[in-house]
């Protein structure tokens, strides 16, 4: 069979997913001008048509809407409203031209209207570096933005505003008595309908699993529910790393999937390095992009929708709140001055919990860039979330700071670009917004039971599977980085990040020759993951300049 390649495929349409829109705002009529939307239900009625669309906003309604959107439509007076759905499923990006805006469904897509020059956010670079992706509205080209999750962006007269139609919910009171048989029944049903919501009418679904206890429960549960079939996908790095491929196997086998584990080593990451990258609108340097990719590439040839099991750990207590809550008890064991511990220690713990690049910035940033992260600038960013009356224990402000940041402009931003290029759909029914709404209303102590993670979660779903999976600790699918940038694509880093990065500007050089040779500093300096998300960066930049040039730094 030849191999898929990255298309607007007729299949992806046909769920009602329009896979790229860009439009120049003009004086026009009060019709929907477009909409990107996949699995969308308002009170028991599936949203199939622009035509429900319509009658939605007309209603003033997108509120009540569970699923994933992207809307861009003109109200009477000329104004254009741009909408994304809650969580953030689908993407929407938009710009000023001129005295009109262009909006896309992707970054790139704006960019190839040659309305919009590139240009370098210096304060977005230092975001990236810090997270690994890039929550918020900024992207990493100054000028274009992107649309937040639950907002409509209302552009009129050549003046930009937004509003929120659905705000992330309060945390369920921490000093009540909880009703944990009660609790675990209602989150039993909503797990159950948003699997059921997500199964296609017929034929086979696909789904990824990694042997983890999240994308097991939706594999069971699409077991459970669908006759035509679940066709259940694994990645492995080779016998010689760490794998999950017993506990992948001892799921498929007890949900009688038909199961496919495809091996990938460091020739086929590089061979779709770039192709992977470019699908996406913002960089992403979680080394799992490329092998995400390329098993959307094979799901591709016998499914049309393949679901996963992403939103676990974000909504119902994963393996990121212990590191947080024992930094909020004993410290993070980073050393600061009196004064620098003083202030936003929490938000330094949490970018500290990434373990990406936050405490390197002002070692590996060029001078130029060194302003972008004065002032504490990124702690500034989230010290508002942190200290938002809506939650008080930690574990909630966590929760919502993960399902506002890494939800929509990591994970879903992720799958959905890379799925979108293969002409499948990518679904995740753990970021159903009814599940997430009751995400909220547990209580920590039953998302974190002592060191049980999302104990609650294991709890509604214990029948399901088996005990081995419901009572595993968390690992993750690891990708050899470490071990590959020690060998066979040490040289590939080594050309693009001295002479691939070296035309912007952006960085040390001496840090980055420490980097590669491995001398950096620390117990744990992570080598690999930085040097992957340098080369991401890389890849990306040269992604985006098919498009239109970037100006060097010199020219900045």
């Amino acid at each position: 069979m030849a191999e898929p390649t990255p298309s607007d495929s007729p299949r992806r349409r046909a769920v009602g997913r329009i896979s790229r829109v860009v439009g120049i705002t003009a004086p026009a009529s009060s019709d929907l001008l477009a909409g990107d939307y996949d699995a969308c239900w308002i009170e028991g009625h599936e949203l199939a048509t622009l035509s429900d669309w319509q009658s939605v906003l007309r209603q003033s309604r997108l509120h009540s809407v569970n699923g994933a959107f992207a809307l861009a439509w003109q109200e009477p007076d000329g104004t254009v409203c741009l909408a994304r759905d809650h969580i953030g499923e689908r993407s929407l990006f938009y710009a000023r031209a001129g005295d009109g805006l262009v909006f896309g469904s992707d970054l790139h897509a704006i960019l190839a209207s040659g309305l919009v020059k590139p240009v370098i956010n210096n304060t977005a670079i230092a975001r990236y570096l810090s997270y690994g992706y890039l929550p918020g509205r900024e992207t990493l080209l100054g000028g274009i933005s992107k649309v937040l999750p639950a907002e409509v962006v209302r552009f009129r007269a050549g003046e930009l505003s937004s509003s929120c139609f659905w705000p992330l919910p309060e945390e369920a009171d921490p000093n009540a008595k909880p009703d944990e048989d009660g609790l675990r029944r209602q989150l039993r049903s909503q797990l159950e309908a948003a699997v059921r919501r997500r199964l296609p009418e017929s034929g086979p679904v696909g789904a990824f699993l990694s042997g983890g206890l999240d994308s097991s429960l939706v594999v069971a549960l699409a077991r459970q529910f669908h006759s035509d079939g679940v066709l259940t996908y694994s990645v492995s790095f080779g016998k010689e790393y760490p794998n999950e491929l017993q506990f992948s196997s001892m799921v498929a086998e007890h949900c009688r999937t038909r199961h496919r584990v495809v091996e990938l080593g460091p020739d086929a990451i590089l061979k779709h390095l770039d192709e992977s990258i470019a699908m996406l609108s913002d960089p992403i340097g979680d080394p799992l992009t490329v092998p995400n990719a390329l098993l959307f590439r094979e799901a591709s040839q016998e499914v049309g929708i393949v679901l996963n099991g992403e939103g676990g750990d974000p909504c119902f207590g994963g393996p990121k709140n212990l590191p947080m809550l024992l930094a909020e008890l004993f410290g993070d064991g980073a050393e600061e001055n009196a004064d620098e511990a003083a202030l936003h220690r929490r938000e330094r713990s949490y970018l500290r919990a990434h373990q990406k690049c936050f405490d390197d910035l002002s070692r590996m940033l060029a001078p130029e860039l060194q302003p972008s992260i004065a002032g504490n600038t990124l702690e500034v960013e989230l010290a508002s979330l942190f200290g938002d009356a809506r939650w008080t224990s930690l574990v909630a402000k966590l929760m919502a700071i993960n399902v506002a940041f890494k939800g929509p402009f990591h994970i879903l931003h992720k799958v959905d670009a890379l799925s979108a290029a293969f002409g499948t759909v990518a679904r995740s029914p753990l970021f159903d917004r009814a599940v997430v709404e009751t995400a909220f209303a547990i209580p920590p102590q039953l998302k974190l039971r002592g060191a049980v993670e999302k104990y609650l979660l294991k709890e509604a779903v214990r029948d399901l599977l088996p005990r081995a999976i419901i009572e595993r600790p968390k690992s993750g699918m690891l990708v050899p980085v470490e071990g590959w940038f020690k060998g066979p694509l040490l040289g590939c880093a080594r050309e693009r990040l001295m002479d691939g990065l070296a035309v912007y500007g952006l960085f040390n050089r001496d840090y980055l020759e420490r980097l590669l040779a491995g001398r950096l500093s620390g117990v744990r300096p992570r080598r690999g993951a930085k040097i992957w998300m340098l080369v991401t960066l890389e890849s990306w930049l040269r992604a985006v300049g098919k498009h239109s040039r970037i100006p060097p730094a010199s020219e900045r």
